[in-house]
């Protein structure tokens, strides 16, 4: 006996709301699994926060497995080898990111020191060439991108679009180490043009679970919501 639940036309609503749940479904799961990956994201960071400082002297372990963690090396910067990260706007104002090279017994090591807005004036380094201990976050090489500023493929550079530890090692007579530095604090004070430190890290927020919720009203509204629409079209009264 045949139905015009069956018919053509109504084949395709079935399809439709078939294809609408499944899908709805899927991302609901795809952003829990989301949610629990920035669970396990934020231990771990909480874990490297936590960790005593990173001895860099001896990189045996392997960069990836010192990202984040703090630092605390003692050397000279390097005035006449600094480098201007661009372009950077922060609170409305353009500006660099300071990098300065510190020598150490180990080598060299890249040291962000944060932000100088161009609207402070023409840069003032640091006045005094002494000895510092400084503290910082560890950071991995930025290396290249397919997107965004690049920077120059040979040359000596002054000014970087990016901290790419891999191009800038050959300027520095290959003595950079695999990691960089954001500043967190340095003793004593060298002086110098204050900057913004860079942003701490710290765990990321996003309401991952809320939105499989959301994905999975829609799943429901969209397989329920079918029914009742034929419901009403075939067996009301």
């Amino acid at each position: 006996m045949s139905t015009p639940l069956l018919k053509p036309r109504w084949l395709l609503g079935h399809v439709l709301a078939l294809v609408a749940t499944v899908s709805f479904t899927a991302l609901g799961f795809w952003q829990l699994d989301r949610h629990y990956q920035q669970r396990e994201d934020n231990a771990g960071l909480e874990t490297r926060l936590a960790a005593a400082p990173a001895d860099l002297t001896d990189l045996r372990d392997p960069p990836e497995s010192l990202e984040l963690r703090t630092a605390v090396v003692s050397g000279r910067y390097d005035y006449a080898a600094r480098l201007e990260l661009r372009p950077r706007v922060r609170n409305g104002q353009q500006g660099h990111e300071q990098i300065l090279p510190l020598r150490t017994g180990a080598g060299t090591i890249l040291v962000n020191r944060g932000f100088i807005a161009d609207a402070a004036g023409p840069p003032l380094l640091p006045l005094r060439d002494v000895e510092v201990v400084v503290t910082g976050t560890i950071r991995l090489s930025q290396g290249t991108s397919r997107f965004g500023p690049q920077n120059p493929d040979t040359g000596t550079l002054d000014t970087i679009a990016r901290i790419d530890i891999d191009r800038l090692n050959p300027q520095f007579e290959g003595t950079l180490l695999p990691v960089y530095l954001d500043l967190i604090s340095e003793q004593p004070q060298p002086g110098g043009a204050p900057t913004v430190l860079p942003a701490a890290p710290e765990p990321t927020n996003r309401p991952n679970f809320l939105y499989a919720l959301q994905w999975w009203a829609l799943a429901t509204i969209a397989s329920v919501g079918w029914v009742v629409f034929l419901r009403k079209q075939f067996f009301s009264p």
